[in-house]
Parts: C-alpha cells; sequence; structure tokens
C-alpha cells in the first residue's frame, strides 16, 4: 500500500481538503508594502526609547502621522510633538457648533452694544440739585445751639 488509499481505491478530490465543513470565502488580504528601518543601539537610542516607550498597537498609526505630516511640510519637531487623541464625531460637532456660536456672537456685538448704548438717555440734571446745599449759617441757628457750639469750641484746644 502506498498513499493514503489503498492501490485498488480511485483518488476522489471530494475526500481531500474539506474535512465536512462548508467552505467560507476569506475577503482578500489588504496588498501593503513593509517599510522597515535599522535602530542602533549605539547611536539610535533616543529613537529604540521612544519606539519602545509607544504603547502597544499605536507604533505603526504614530509613523504614518509622522510621515504624513513631514510630507505635507511641516518640520518633524512639530510632527514628534503632535499628539493624537482618539474623539468621537459628536464631540467635533459640539465643537463646530460652539464655534459658530461664539463667531456669531463676536460679531453681533458691536450691533448690540450700538442699540444698547443708543437707548440710554441722558437726562440732564437740574441746577437745584447740581450745586451743593449750603452750610446752614449761625443766624438759623437756635439759641440753644448756638450755645452749644460756642461751648464745644471754647474747649477745644488748638
Amino acid at each position: 500500500m502506498s498513499g493514503f488509499y489503498g492501490l485498488d481505491e480511485r483518488f476522489d478530490r471530494d475526500k481531500t481538503g474539506k474535512r465536512g465543513r462548508m467552505s467560507r470565502k476569506r475577503p482578500p488580504k489588504r496588498e501593503h508594502k513593509l517599510i522597515a528601518f535599522k535602530a542602533f543601539f549605539d547611536t539610535d537610542r533616543d529613537i529604540l526609547e521612544w519606539w519602545e516607550g509607544m504603547p502597544d498597537g499605536e507604533r505603526s498609526a504614530v509613523m504614518r502621522d509622522l510621515l504624513r505630516v513631514y510630507l505635507q511640510g511641516l518640520p518633524l519637531v512639530e510632527a514628534a510633538r503632535r499628539q493624537t487623541v482618539p474623539v468621537d464625531g459628536s464631540t467635533v460637532l459640539q465643537v463646530l457648533n460652539d464655534t459658530a456660536w461664539i463667531r456669531g456672537a463676536l460679531n453681533d456685538m458691536p450691533a448690540y452694544l450700538e442699540g444698547l448704548l443708543g437707548r440710554v438717555s441722558l437726562k440732564p440734571v437740574p441746577i437745584d440739585e447740581a450745586l451743593p446745599k449750603s452750610v446752614p449759617s449761625d443766624d438759623n441757628l437756635s439759641n440753644d445751639a448756638l450755645a452749644r457750639r460756642k461751648a464745644k469750641m471754647g474747649k477745644a484746644g488748638w
């Protein structure tokens, strides 16, 4: 006997490969190209420490962001400082709405202040209220008040 089947049995293609499971077609894999470089322990220690300090699963995304920022013309120093923060769409929409509201309020402010100041009317102050009240003279005081005043002045030591 040679192989899996006896010499007298015919080879049956239906018996091989599937083993009773239904075949599932997998979606085709995305085409890709691996981009790699060497980092040396003696000269690239800073790069290696930065690389090892990144959380697992974020290295490829960070490298893509750095390369894209560099391709857009920004210096790599700015690209390295840039942190990406995952943000959901509702937060971005809220920031957009708030920014539009602030812009509208700032644009409307001059007209609002002009209207507000236009409604404020300045009333002229009557002349009677504008002049300071005169201090009562000694002639208007009663005799008792005049006596008390002279007594206080006599006690004062100048």
